[in-house]
């Protein structure tokens, strides 16, 4: 069992780990992106990565507080679920209706890596690489479908 703060350090080393790992990704157009603060150019709409002790996910969450344009914005991706799953090799998981850990309801699509633990340091590779070479794939995505998102804002 971890203390408080030993919890807090293990988050800090495992997210410091991977941003020195993400810093040397170039994005799609071989800029330097900012991939733990990844700008989508639509506010309610995040890219995110998630560890836990269960596994780690990499994760589209629309927070639009209207409905109505939040199911508007996730039938737009659902026009591209063939091109994601291809992109993410078929483990695409399409929540429209999500409870989000802050307690609002949300739509997520997410790839997850399973069995792996943030409190086990021997799987922090393991969810290393599924975290940077998925967010590549999505900022490769984004890079050449975005615009279609963006417009709809």
């Amino acid at each position: 069992m971890y203390s408080k703060d030993e919890e807090k350090q293990l988050k800090l080393d495992f997210w410091g780990g991977l941003n020195e790992l993400l810093e040397l990704e170039k994005g799609y157009h071989a800029n330097k992106v900012n991939w733990m603060s990844f700008n989508t150019n639509i506010k309610p709409l995040y890219f995110r990565m998630e560890a836990d002790e269960v596994g780690a996910r990499l994760c589209i969450d629309l927070q639009f507080p209207d409905d109505g344009i939040r199911a508007l914005f996730y039938e737009q991706f659902t026009e591209f679920d063939t091109k994601l799953n291809e992109v993410f090799n078929g483990n695409t998981t399409w929540q429209p209706q999500f409870v989000h850990s802050n307690g609002k309801t949300i739509s997520r699509i997410s790839i997850e890596l399973k069995e792996v633990s943030i409190r086990n340091k021997a799987d922090w590779d393991k969810m290393y690489i599924f975290l940077r070479d998925n967010f590549v794939k999505l900022e490769h995505f984004w890079a050449e479908f975005g615009e279609v998102f963006i417009h709809l804002k």
